[in-house]
């Protein structure tokens, strides 16, 4: 089971999804705890951005997940 990464104050999760043998989708959770609220978000691969395997989709939505904690500071 894949645990959550912390960064910027948020937690990530990577769970790409598997649509075939060799295309995959790249799929984040991130979640992050403030004082009087949570909020989570899901962050997806772009339509036409599909991975031959599950490790190379975990890494593009991991960077694609950071990226949108960079720009929710």
């Amino acid at each position: 089971m894949i645990e959550w990464v912390l960064y910027n104050d948020h937690k990530i999760k990577v769970c790409s999804q598997s649509l075939a043998a060799d295309r995959w989708v790249p799929l984040a959770l991130i979640w992050k705890s403030g004082e009087s609220s949570e909020q989570l978000h899901t962050v997806w691969g772009d339509p036409a951005e599909f991975c031959k395997n599950g490790k190379e989709a975990d890494s593009l939505a991991l960077r694609k997940a950071k990226r949108w904690t960079d720009q929710d500071r």
